[in-house]
């Protein structure tokens, strides 16, 4: 193998076509953290494998001569996640946590174990588990994993009457926790919603997270 080319495993978090031939990928990686190359993708050639959304895969990363630019090659899936893309609701969720993690890992030391929150979050939203409640746990422990103040300051902030409710969120397993009952046009919002909202009132007054929820 050239010694400037190396196997790596990527989760996929954002697709872009920039050229008839070529395919950007944003993604996040358990050493490098957040990066992104661009893959030679013809739909013509048949053998190729096209990334999908939230692909957790396989890849070979050349380094470029220009700009230290990234070549992909020999896109090689271990674990797709086709569920979220036939619900609008979850495709909705993942799509703000994808787009959460490309706006705030640019520069994160250690991402390994930000990397396997984001496996671990993809996971559940490619599963049966309210959208809604992936997000806002999954917004909690990145919010923990990166030191910040989170069960003090934003804890103490939660009014008093929620804050049972809000400790059974986010202490209970995902596969305890049922979906919020209702019409498809019904006004109210699932306390997982309401919570969510006011965790993000929080990220945007206390942090320079970027936050577009």
């Amino acid at each position: 193998m050239n010694p400037e080319s190396w196997l790596i495993e990527i989760t996929v978090l954002k697709i872009s076509q920039t050229s008839e031939h070529f395919l950007k990928l944003d993604y996040l990686s358990p050493i490098n953290g957040l990066d992104y190359g661009l893959l030679r993708f013809s739909p013509k050639n048949k053998k190729a494998t096209r990334p999908d959304l939230f692909d957790t895969a396989e890849i070979n990363i050349e380094l470029g001569n220009v700009h230290k630019q990234h070549f992909l090659k020999g896109f090689s899936p271990i674990t797709q996640r086709p569920a979220i893309g036939k619900d609008y609701s979850r495709l909705d969720y993942a799509c703000r946590f994808a787009r959460f993690l490309i706006e705030n890992l640019s520069s994160v030391p250690d991402p390994e174990e930000l990397y396997q929150l984001s496996k671990q979050s993809l996971d559940a939203f490619n599963s049966c588990y309210p959208p809604e409640t992936i997000l806002l746990k999954a917004l909690y422990r990145f919010l923990k994993i990166e030191g910040f103040p989170v069960e003090n300051n934003w804890w103490q902030s939660i009014p008093q009457a929620q804050k049972k409710q809000a400790q059974q969120l986010l202490n209970t397993p995902l596969s305890e926790i049922h979906p919020t009952q209702g019409g498809k046009d019904s006004p109210t919002h699932s306390p997982a919603e309401c919570l969510l909202a006011h965790l993000a009132q929080w990220i945007r007054l206390e942090t320079d997270l970027r936050l577009n929820l």
